[in-house]
C-alpha cells in the first residue's frame, strides 16, 4: 500500500493526534565513509514526495540558493537511504522492499540507474529507515511491526528473506511508531518513538538475536520532545533530533545517555527557520536540518550549536525537497558536476 506522510501520521498517530496539524510518519537515513571521486560531503535527501532521492554536491551546497540535484528514480514512495561500505546505495521503497543502487551506476548521474538488486520480506510490515553497523549488517526499522530488523552482509544478495535478527519491545516500544535508527560509538541502537514522545537505546548486547527486550535506555526529554524525528550524533558522541510540533532541534549530552530519565535537553534550537524539522544530519561539525513543511534544507554552524537560541541558518536550500520528504544525509559525492 502506498502511504504518503499525510496517510501515515494518521495511521500511527490514531486518536491522540487527530486533531492536531499535519503531522508525521518517518523513514530515512545513514551514510558510510566513501572512497569516491570527491570528499564524502554531498547532501543526499530522501524526497518520498517526488517519489525519488537527491544528491547536491558540495559545490552546490556552500551558498543559500536553491541547486538543481541530479536525482535517483525511485517510482514509488521513498522512505530511507543509506551507504554501505562500497558507496552503494541502499533505499527503503514504499514501506515493503529495499532496493540497492550500485556505486559504479552513481558515479553516471545525472543519468538515473536502475535497481542492482531488490530485497523483500514477508516480515514486513512497514518499514522506514535503515542504516549499516561496522560489520556491514544492515538495520531498517519497522514502524508497524515496532521492531528493528538486521540482516547480515552476507545475505544482502536480493531476494525474499527472513530478517537474521528481530528485536521487539512489549514493555517500553509496542505503540511508539519507531521511524529512524542510528548507532552510537560504542555500538548501541537508538531509535525515536513519536507517537510516544521519547527515545530508546537498546546495547549493543541485546542486537545480538532476535527477542522481545526491553529498552536499556529511554528518554523522555522533560517534555520537549514532540513527535521526534531523525537521529544523530556529533563527534563528541552527543545525541541530536529533531522535534516536528515544537519546531525545534534538542541535544542530549553524552552524560544523559547513559541511563533512562527525563532530563529536559542540554541545548535548544528554535530558530524562526525551521518548520516542521524531521530531517538531520552532520557534515563535519556543522548540522543541517530538513524541514517537511517547507522543503528548505538549513545549515548551522559549530558555533550556533554550543547554546540554546534561535540562530539564523548559514546556510538556506530554499525547495531542496517536496513538502513531504523523510531525511537527509551526507555521503559520498558520486554524480558530474
Amino acid at each position: 500500500m502506498q502511504c504518503s506522510k499525510e496517510s501515515e501520521s494518521v495511521r500511527s498517530s490514531a486518536m491522540r493526534r487527530a486533531l492536531a496539524a499535519l503531522l508525521i510518519g518517518s523513514a530515512l537515513v545513514c551514510a558510510a565513509a566513501p572512497a569516491a571521486r570527491a570528499a564524502s560531503n554531498a547532501l543526499w535527501i530522501v524526497d518520498t514526495d517526488n517519489e525519488r532521492v537527491e544528491e547536491y554536491l558540495p559545490s552546490e551546497i556552500k551558498h543559500s540558493g536553491t541547486p538543481t540535484p541530479a536525482t535517483v528514480s525511485i517510482g514509488d514512495y521513498t522512505y530511507g537511504a543509506c551507504f554501505d561500505k562500497s558507496n552503494n546505495l541502499w533505499v527503503t521503497v514504499d514501506g515493503h522492499s529495499i532496493v540497492k543502487f550500485s556505486a559504479s551506476k552513481l558515479k553516471k548521474l545525472p543519468t538515473s540507474p536502475s535497481p542492482a538488486e531488490t530485497i523483500t520480506s514477508s516480515s514486513f510490515d512497514y518499514i522506514d529507515f535503515c542504516t549499516f553497523d561496522k560489520a556491514g549488517n544492515l538495520w531498517v526499522v519497522d514502524e508497524d511491526n515496532y521492531s528493528l530488523d538486521q540482516i547480515l552482509a552476507a545475505h544482502l544478495t536480493g531476494g525474499s528473506l527472513t530478517p537474521d535478527v528481530i528485536i521487539t519491545d512489549s514493555a517500553e516500544m509496542s505503540s511508539a511508531y519507531p521511524g529512524f535508527l542510528a548507532f552510537d560509538k560504542s555500538g548501541n541502537l537508538w531509535t525515536d518513538g513519536r507517537d510516544d514522545d521519547e527515545l530508546f537505546e537498546f546495547s549493543a548486547s541485546q542486537l545480538t538475536s532476535t527477542g522481545n527486550k526491553t529498552a536499556a535506555v529511554v528518554l523522555r526529554g522533560g517534555g520537549s520532545l514532540y513527535d521526534p524525528g531523525q537521529i544523530a550524533f556529533d563527534a563528541k558522541g552527543n545525541l541530536w533530533v529533531t522535534s516536528y510540533d515544537e519546531d525545534t532541534v534538542v541535544m542530549f549530552s553524552t552524560s544523559q545517555l547513559g541511563a533512562s530519565n527525563n532530563d529536559a535537553p542540554a541545548v535548544t534550537i528554535s530558530s524562526s527557520k525551521l518548520d516542521g524539522p524531521w530531517g538531520l544530519a552532520f557534515s563535519g561539525a556543522n548540522l543541517w536540518v530538513l524541514n517537511y513543511d517547507s522543503g528548505n534544507a538549513l545549515e548551522f554552524s559549530s558555533a550556533q550549536l554550543k547554546s540554546s537560541g534561535a540562530p539564523t541558518p548559514k546556510v538556506v536550500l530554499t525547495g531542496a525537497a517536496a513538502s513531504e520528504n523523510w531525511g537527509i544525509l551526507f555521503g559520498p559525492a558520486l554524480g558530474k558536476p
